[in-house]
């Protein structure tokens, strides 16, 4: 019996040494993302990662996987968008923001991504969202669905109404963008992405399929036809969008118009030591 202790104990320390091995709090956390290894997206960061005390990006293939890696030192910092680091500072204690004036400040373009042979279906989803901004409901949807969730306060889920004998549009959602796109605790789609959907195909008359797709699977998933749109975010130029970088959008695929801006920003643990004072 006490051999088979001692093998045990043996195993566990093996275990968390080797666990060791494989932390480095000077990564920055990204979700996985389909068209680019992380090799190559840190062979493209070389001027990034010498303005930043880090010293490459790792791959999470769930937003709780990534957070998990942040709070246990694994990684040292979260790269993501404004919205979701808003949302995850007002919801989990000992983060911050770490936004140093050395660090190029990118901006992104959010829009829906769509197979090439979709293009009228692209077009009318353009159309319908400049209609939107246009008459303010954006910026109404924002507020409720991104501004104020931040702020504490839930809305309810958005239910997409059904037509009788009109097509359906099957939207991907992987959960892993709150408050933009996440499931309720009952397991519903909640988040601006659904509610604008929503809106969207309540004006153009369509039916809405919500599909639950893993964030690495849905280039996959759009490419079988198991879904018809998935959300997609470019890096570019707010006042000229179609000159976004556009070097890791699948093949065969085009973008909306985009319906959000926003900017990337950087998440660290309050007690990092690869900062001195994070920005709060």
């Amino acid at each position: 019996m006490r051999k088979l202790v001692v093998c045990m104990l043996a195993m566990v320390l093996c275990l968390i040494t080797l666990a060791d091995c494989f932390a480095d709090e000077n990564e920055i956390g990204i979700l996985t993302q389909f068209s680019v290894t992380a090799e190559e997206l840190n062979e493209k960061q070389v001027a990034f990662f010498s303005a930043v005390p880090f010293t490459g990006f790792r791959f999470f293939d769930t937003l709780s996987d990534l957070v998990n890696a942040l709070e246990s030192g694994t990684i040292g910092a979260i790269e993501t968008d404004e919205n979701v680091a808003g949302f995850l500072l007002a919801q989990r204690d000992g983060l911050a923001r770490y936004n140093p004036d050395n660090i190029p400040k990118y901006e992104v373009s959010f829009c829906m991504l769509l197979r090439e042979d979709e293009d009228e279906l692209c077009g009318l989803l353009s159309r319908t969202i400049q209609d939107l901004e246009e008459d303010g409901t954006l910026d109404a949807l924002r507020n409720n669905f991104i501004v104020d969730v931040i702020a504490g306060k839930e809305p309810e889920a958005v239910e997409p109404e059904q037509f009788q004998d009109a097509g359906t549009i099957k939207v991907a959602l992987t959960g892993d963008r709150p408050p933009m796109d996440y499931f309720s605790a009952e397991g519903k789609a909640i988040g601006f992405n659904t509610a604008l959907v929503a809106e969207i195909a309540k004006r153009i008359r369509m039916n809405v399929e919500f599909i639950p797709v893993d964030s690495g699977a849905r280039a996959i998933a759009l490419a079988s036809g198991e879904t018809d749109v998935i959300f997609w975010s470019q890096i570019g130029n707010f006042k000229d969008w179609k000159k976004a970088d556009t070097g890791d959008q699948p093949e065969n695929t085009i973008v909306t118009e985009p319906y959000m801006k926003s900017t990337l920003c950087y998440i660290v643990r309050e007690d990092s030591s690869l900062v001195k004072k994070p920005i709060q």
